[in-house]
């Protein structure tokens, strides 16, 4: 009936009763161990013994089964051990009292030895089911620990792997574009103090500081004769320049990029009041992320000196700014470039350009990666284009 040998402790003073219920259980196998009292029980106990039941008489010296009873189901480690008192007493207190000290069952003297032995067996009987529950649920327990620690690998795998994507085609984008590393460098960190200042939760502020670095990465697949033409482009030259936001998105989705880098190529030239591009995305359609980015890199494209254009004062690019609240930009995050303006600036001063030689070195110490990994990933994009 049992997986294994039931183990019982049978307690009380009378040796005479210690033999009848010995007796009245014998035919099961049981093994039994003996005790004269509350105290002797508790001590076996103690010296680690494990019983699956306990028979336990009354009326004892040194630690009567009330006593015994409470210590028992007291202990983290024994209060599932089921105990059965027996006693002479035969008032209702003493039951109440047996119950009150955790018993799961009560028998009166003079008992059948019947009744004891069927007492004892359903009990056993509940305690090995839930033995056999609690093992179960401790072993799923040890199932989900593993299952968790190996997402928790997988995980730290796939960010690993998406850092070195990421590396990568940042340094694809800085090759094919006029813009210095440091100008990614101050996009990244205006993008990341926007984001903390909105409290938007530090892995999520994170995100967005590295993945900032990619808002530009489909001009890769822009050609040099568009990308770097030095006068004004032709509308069907416009047309396909406006497509690095669809082959960024891309480039990212395919190399398993995070939501948020995607989502910064594709959206970063959407404008608040829907005017922008490649989707015309209005207001809170346009991605949170995207819309900090798109602040954060119009802001230092007008504070920046380029080939076509002398840098804007601080003051004229605020003004800007201020101009297009609500139209190309989301009020609230101008709101907070505003009150954070020192802090925009001091991350300006910080990342000065300071010519070729400077981004020759950045570029040196970026991870090398096959061209033809790159071209296989352009390749594709395109044609999901």
């Amino acid at each position: 009936m049992f997986e294994r040998q039931p183990t019982l402790f049978i307690v009380d003073d009378e040796p005479n009763n210690l033999m009848l219920f010995r007796r009245s259980v014998a035919e099961f196998n049981y093994a039994i161990h003996s005790f004269e009292d509350g105290q002797a029980a508790l001590e076996g106990l103690e010296a680690d013994l494990k019983p699956d039941l306990i028979i336990s008489d009354v009326m004892m010296p040194r630690l009567n089964g009330y006593e015994l009873c409470e210590r028992v189901k007291a202990h983290d480690e024994w209060r599932k051990i089921p105990m059965v008192l027996v006693t002479g007493l035969n008032e209702i207190k003493d039951k109440v009292r047996a119950l009150e000290a955790g018993a799961d069952d009560f028998i009166h003297k003079p008992f059948h030895p019947l009744e004891l032995r069927a007492r004892v067996r359903s009990l056993l009987r509940i305690k090995f089911q839930s033995d056999k529950l609690e093992e179960q649920n401790r072993l799923l327990a040890d199932t989900n620990l593993l299952l968790e620690q190996r997402v928790r690998e997988r995980t730290i795998e796939l960010e690993d792997l998406t850092l070195g994507l990421t590396a990568a085609l940042e340094r694809a984008n800085r090759m094919n574009d006029e813009d210095t590393g440091n100008h990614i460098k101050r996009v990244c960190k205006v993008s990341e103090l926007l984001a903390h200042e909105m409290k938007l939760g530090s892995d999520m502020c994170l995100k967005i500081g590295r993945f900032a670095s990619l808002h530009d990465v489909g001009k890769v697949g822009i050609p040099d004769s568009i990308l770097k033409k030095p006068g004004r482009l032709t509308p069907e030259e416009w047309v396909e320049m406006k497509r690095h936001t669809i082959y960024g998105y891309e480039l990212l989705r395919l190399a398993g990029t995070h939501q948020i880098a995607q989502n910064i190529a594709l959206c970063h030239h959407e404008k608040f009041d829907g005017s922008g591009y490649p989707y015309g995305l209005k207001g809170e359609s346009i991605p949170l992320e995207a819309r900090i980015v798109a602040l954060a890199d119009v802001f230092d494209a007008l504070t920046s000196k380029r080939v076509y254009k002398d840098a804007f004062s601080i003051e004229q690019s605020m003004e800007y700014i201020r101009t297009n609240s609500g139209l190309h930009f989301d009020p609230d995050i101008v709101s907070v470039l505003f009150d954070h303006r020192d802090a925009v600036v001091g991350i300006k001063e910080a990342y000065r350009d300071v010519g070729g030689e400077q981004q020759a070195l950045d570029e040196k110490i970026s991870t090398d990666v096959p061209p033809e990994h790159i071209r296989i990933l352009l390749e594709a994009s395109r044609a999901q284009s």
